[in-house]
């Protein structure tokens, strides 16, 4: 399910949640005040009728034969008189009559009066009062109408029966020494009531649906603005995940969606920034050293170890004479492709970048990740080097009729490797015996006008792997051994 339709629903259902409780409460309490009000209604017409009775001749009613007599008559009248005043639209009254109980403390009651509008359904004088009453879905209270002589009391429920829905109420009838000699019964029509009840809840409910579809097409409308904005979200971090580091969302609001898209745009600087980082690295140390760097997850520190590498020197051969006759821009110009093509042979061959040596380079092998070929590795990458070196050589030669070549040394053993400088600006490199052997078989080169030579050592270690042949065996200054240096053998080429 998307996001835009959670939303909607989410928003549906809460509002249908809240209008479906105010519906209910309004309604109850509507209701509620509505009884209240009919119920105080009835009980004052009970009551203010019941002063209206004359008691004495209330009083002379007494069976079904004094129904002729003319004080049954003026009881009759009275009754129809409260009916008939009370004839309203906010209380019809439609039945008015005059109970007493059977004998005195007696539950069971008889009419005494009534004032029926019709002869045939009219109550007449000793009939017992039934209440035939039947509770409906409005109706909440179950309890038997209170019928008493000693106080004021009206139903405390709306009930219905074979003539309609209704409220009653009744009040005490007073003699002159404050004894009561009958109930007067007053029953309002409540149907209309409970239309105008229901017609209330309908239009709850009415109200309620427009509620939710008006809640439907803002909750579309929020939802597609929020889909919209995560939607842009989206496409940036895919932008950034394909390495477009440029990629920005742009947010005005100040809200949780500019938050994130301030956190993205932060994120993909700091990717951008990494990047540069590495690719900077990458220039001025080898892709080995930048990847240990950005994996360690901190600044290099000034340690160092001791491990066995292998260390490859070239030198530019002739580069005075070069340099003197290539206009500066041309110079830099070869030199930047000779040292491009150098660092790809190095670089293929999981090589590290030393340092540049003006116009040679120092490489080293098996540092700073350990390499079980190390000196095989080396040996391959001067392969590449002198190769790139002899084309490059004769494209120069063709332009500028200039001739050059290089010398390359190797030579293995152990080594000091690690970073060397000042916590400002530090370089990975390699120092000891094993460097300054390297170099000064590199410089060698010209006493045997070669481009190559190796150290004993490192040819011992490649074994078969490569064609050699034997040059010089020498003892180096500073060191108190002589050691064989080896050529590649091109005889058989």
């Amino acid at each position: 399910m998307r996001y835009r339709t959670k939303i909607a629903l989410l928003l549906a259902l809460l509002t249908m949640f809240t209008g479906a409780l105010v519906v209910g409460l309004y309604s109850f309490q509507c209701r509620t005040l509505l009884l209240e009000q009919i119920r105080s209604q009835v009980l004052s017409i009970a009551a203010t009728g019941a002063l209206q009775i004359n008691p004495e001749l209330l009083n002379e009613v007494r069976s079904v034969e004094n129904e002729g007599d003319a004080s049954y008559a003026a009881v009759r009248d009275s009754l129809r008189r409260i009916r008939d005043a009370n004839r309203r639209e906010d209380a019809n009254v439609r039945f008015v009559s005059v109970l007493r109980p059977l004998a005195p403390g007696s539950d069971k009651w008889v009419y005494v009066v009534d004032a029926g509008e019709d002869e045939n359904g009219r109550a007449h004088v000793g009939d017992p009062v039934e209440f035939d009453f039947e509770l409906g879905a409005e109706f909440e209270n179950s309890e038997r109408q209170e019928l008493t002589l000693e106080r004021p009391s009206a139903a405390r429920a709306f009930r219905r029966d074979a003539f309609g829905v209704w409220l009653s109420a009744n009040s005490p009838i007073l003699d002159s020494r404050g004894e009561p000699v009958g109930l007067l019964s007053v029953s309002i029509a409540a149907e209309d009531v409970l239309v105008r009840l229901r017609n209330l809840y309908w239009r709850g409910f009415l109200a309620t649906a427009v509620g939710i579809a008006v809640s439907m097409v803002f909750a579309v409308a929020i939802a597609g603005w929020a889909n919209g904005q995560l939607k842009r979200i989206r496409i940036a971090l895919q932008h950034i995940s394909g390495g477009d580091w440029s990629t920005r969302v742009e947010f005005r609001s100040s809200d949780e969606f500019g938050a994130v898209a301030e956190t993205v745009n932060k994120m993909a600087a700091a990717l951008r920034d990494r990047e540069m980082l590495k690719v900077a690295l990458a220039r001025y140390t080898s892709q080995n050293v930048a990847d240990r760097v950005l994996a360690d997850q901190e600044l290099p520190s000034l340690r160092g170890e001791r491990r066995q590498i292998t260390v490859l020197i070239a030198d530019v051969r002739n580069f005075t004479a070069m340099s003197e006759r290539l206009p500066p821009e041309d110079l830099v110009r070869g030199l930047n492709s000779y040292f491009e093509k150098m660092l790809e042979a190095i670089y293929a061959h999981r090589g590290t970048l030393d340092k540049f040596l003006g116009d040679g380079l120092l490489a080293v092998f098996g540092a700073p990740l350990d390499d079980a070929e190390h000196q095989k590795m080396a040996i391959f990458a001067a392969e590449a080097m002198l190769k790139a070196a002899r084309r490059l050589r004769a494209e120069i030669r063709v332009r500028h009729k200039v001739d050059w070549r290089i010398g390359i040394g190797v030579h293995t053993g152990w080594a000091v490797v690690g970073n060397v400088g000042s916590e400002m600006r530090m370089e990975y490199t390699a120092i000891g015996d094993t460097v300054n052997a390297a170099s000064r078989i590199e410089g060698l080169n010209k006493e045997y006008h070669t481009e190559f030579l190796a150290s004993e050592a490192v040819v011992d270690a490649v074994g078969d792997c490569f064609k050699f042949r034997e040059v010089d065996a020498v003892q180096l200054r500073g060191t108190s051994n002589s050691m064989k240096l080896y050529t590649f053998d091109t005889s058989s080429d």
